[in-house]
């Protein structure tokens, strides 16, 4: 018995999207071209353009009935990307909510993000919610791996917490303000009914390290600006002072809705 093999698991259909997809040239390809295309390479196709903008994937099947047969796969609703859908999370259009849960059945990483944001923080439906973030987050989605990991961390779950938050930093190349940048920008669009604070003992911005001298963790202001930086915490903080302080941010940054 055969089994089906992965999806892009050869160098040469690799290539042969690439040279499809490169400047537009799905716009001029012609209709015998595209018909004599075997379906898995037609799929890959429509995923990579759906990675890039739900607009392009529309576009692409307007162009032809094969492109339109094809676009019903799962896995281009897996890959395909939801930027161009900021706006319209309050969208009361069942075709709209019926596409996210195609996504979300489909495992699209950013979906199953922006439904455990909704069930978590506005619908106040916290196993919902981590049950979306925790498969975002399993399947690389950074995001949503920040967002887990502050919230198992605040949960009292440190240990875990720490462990995907860490995750994250290695993936970001010790970069993070992009991804507070972007979870932000998220929040604002959502209403937060559900915040979620750390236990006193971990609280209070006076709280003073006394593991590490050099630790400098109190020493800026613990908000997220405009001018916010990745050496935020300073080569001498420490890793628990380090941490403490991103979940307080954050938190804070929920409670206060100040994101300036």
């Amino acid at each position: 018995m055969t089994t089906n093999q992965p999806k892009r698991d050869s160098v040469a259909l690799d290539t042969q999207i690439s040279r499809i997809t490169e400047k537009n040239q799905i716009d001029v390809l012609s209709p015998t071209v595209i018909k004599s295309l075997p379906n898995d390479l037609l799929t890959e196709v429509l995923a990579k353009v759906a990675t890039s903008s739900y607009i392009d994937l529309i576009q692409a099947k307007l162009a032809t009935k094969h492109f339109l047969e094809a676009s019903n796969d799962r896995y281009i609703f897996q890959h395909v990307s939801l930027g161009n859908f900021r706006n319209l999370l309050w969208n009361n259009s069942p075709k709209f909510w019926s596409f996210m849960e195609t996504c979300n059945n489909s495992e699209n990483p950013e979906s199953l993000y922006r439904k455990g944001m909704l069930e978590f923080f506005t619908h106040c439906k916290e196993a919902s919610g981590m049950a979306y973030l925790k498969r975002s987050a399993q399947k690389g989605y950074v995001d949503a791996c920040y967002v887990f990991g502050v919230i198992l961390y605040a949960s009292n779950l440190k240990d875990e917490g720490l462990e995907f938050l860490k995750n994250n930093e290695v993936k970001l190349g010790n970069k993070m303000i992009e991804c507070r940048q972007r979870v932000k920008e998220f929040v604002s669009y959502i209403w937060i009914k559900n915040k979620i604070s750390l236990s006193e003992g971990d609280s209070s911005y006076g709280r003073k390290c006394d593991k590490n001298i050099n630790c400098r963790v109190n020493e800026k202001i613990n908000v997220w600006d405009s001018k916010d930086e990745d050496d935020y915490y300073g080569k001498y903080t420490c890793e628990e002072c380090k941490w403490n302080n991103e979940v307080l941010r954050f938190c804070k940054m929920l409670r206060t809705g100040r994101f300036s």
